[in-house]
């Protein structure tokens, strides 16, 4: 990576850091979107979103900021809210919503898609549910929209709602038109919706990269701090692993990914049943075939030496690389503290084998069972053994 490239992505971070760590108002709907980009992406959740999420009211939710800011962090809300957030999005339907001046919420792509957001999670009732796709349709159609974010922020809207299928394909998006803030809102809806309107993420990352490389970019909101440190996290992970051709950091880099594999595959075409991650099994089938893309020789569950009158089977063994590889996956009854007990058995395991120089221990956890995932992969990797360790929780945050 060029010193230029890696001074840019160094201040992005720095700057979305400064800016995340300062009093945020959570959640609203710039801080909800966020969170939605740090959950569907796999990258770490900023600390105030591990805090309780501020009260509201049903009066407060009434107001379509409200609803979108909710309807972002729905799986952190209680039934109450739930219920007052239902009953908001039924009060919203006796407005006019649709007006001339082009100034109704439905131009505002932070707040359209935070409610259809909340109208699936929710489990919204179908006539509510049925009413917004209409009006966002009509919306689309009648041109009533301000500006092509809005209209793909809309037409995405209802590809999640499972309406107007297809409507975000006809969404012409340039990019080099767009303003700054909006470039990153298109990324953010790219990192959570993965529509076919858009550039791949990579291509919007670049784009992002060139503006930060010609002047710093103001941060204005949660959501373009999270989406700069998002940008500049991968655009420094695929520089440093095309770079350093080192097979410890290309598996990190694709461990740390691993969230990202199981998400698409839940994500199936024409109904397909989706593939869903259910146990530690799961982890290590899908572990094995992402690791047989790029290695040759990948032997799975191999024998260890007796370790404490004990023997086991380790889960990957790369011989001409003299790496393991071992996939954990929390849930209820293993939470950091006992994979933290079972990792350091395997560190000390895996110490008395000669022909082994390095373990990767990938943590799959789903739930947020890891607390503070940063400890664990400071506790185990500096846990004294001969071997290099290197230790990924995936999604690490929450």
């Amino acid at each position: 990576m060029t010193e230029i490239v890696t001074s840019a992505t160094a201040q992005m971070l720095a700057a979305s850091s400064r800016f995340l760590s300062a009093s945020q108002t959570w959640p609203d709907p710039a801080t909800g979107f966020a969170f939605m980009t740090c959950t569907l992406s796999g990258a770490d959740v900023p600390a105030f979103m591990s805090k309780p999420l501020r009260q509201t009211s049903a009066l407060s939710l009434r107001r379509t900021p409200e609803l979108a800011a909710y309807g972002f962090a729905a799986s952190r809300c209680d039934e109450r809210t739930r219920s007052e957030w239902l009953d908001g999005l039924t009060h919203l339907r006796g407005r006019e919503i649709l007006t001339a001046d082009r100034q109704s919420f439905v131009s505002s792509p932070l707040e359209v898609l935070g409610i259809a957001s909340g109208i699936v999670a929710f489990g919204c009732p179908q006539d509510d549910r049925a009413w917004y796709a209409e009006t966002l349709g009509r919306a689309i159609l009648e041109g009533l929209l301000s500006g092509a974010v809005s209209r793909l922020a809309a037409s995405v809207a209802l590809e999640q709602m499972k309406s107007g299928s297809g409507a975000a394909a006809g969404t012409q998006i340039d990019l080099a038109t767009l303003r700054t803030p909006d470039l990153i809102t298109v990324i953010a809806i790219q990192l959570c919706y993965q529509t076919d309107a858009l550039p791949r993420v990579e291509t919007l990352a670049a784009a992002l990269l060139r503006r930060c490389l010609d002047s710093p970019v103001p941060i204005n909101d949660a959501l373009e701090a999270v989406v700069l440190s998002v940008v500049a996290r991968r655009i420094a992970e695929r520089a440093a692993v095309t770079e350093a051709a080192n097979p410890v950091e290309f598996i990190v880099h694709l461990c740390r990914r691993f969230p990202l594999f199981a998400r698409q595959l839940q994500c199936r075409q024409r109904s397909r049943v989706p593939m869903t991650v259910e146990d530690e099994y799961d982890v290590q089938d899908m572990l094995h075939a992402i690791l047989r893309l790029s290695f040759d020789d990948v032997r799975a569950e191999e024998h260890t030496p007796s370790y404490a009158s004990n023997s086991s089977r380790l889960d990957f063994y790369l011989p001409s690389q003299r790496i393991v590889v071992e996939a954990k996956m929390t849930r209820k009854g293993l939470g950091q503290r006992k994979v933290v007990d079972e990792l350091l058995i395997d560190v000390g395991r895996y110490g008395s084998m000669p022909k082994v120089d390095t373990l990767i221990c990938v943590i799959y956890d789903p739930e947020g069972e890891c607390r503070n995932p940063v400890a664990i992969e400071n506790d185990i990797e500096n846990s004294g053994s001969r071997l290099k360790v290197r230790v990924i929780v995936c999604p690490r945050g929450m």
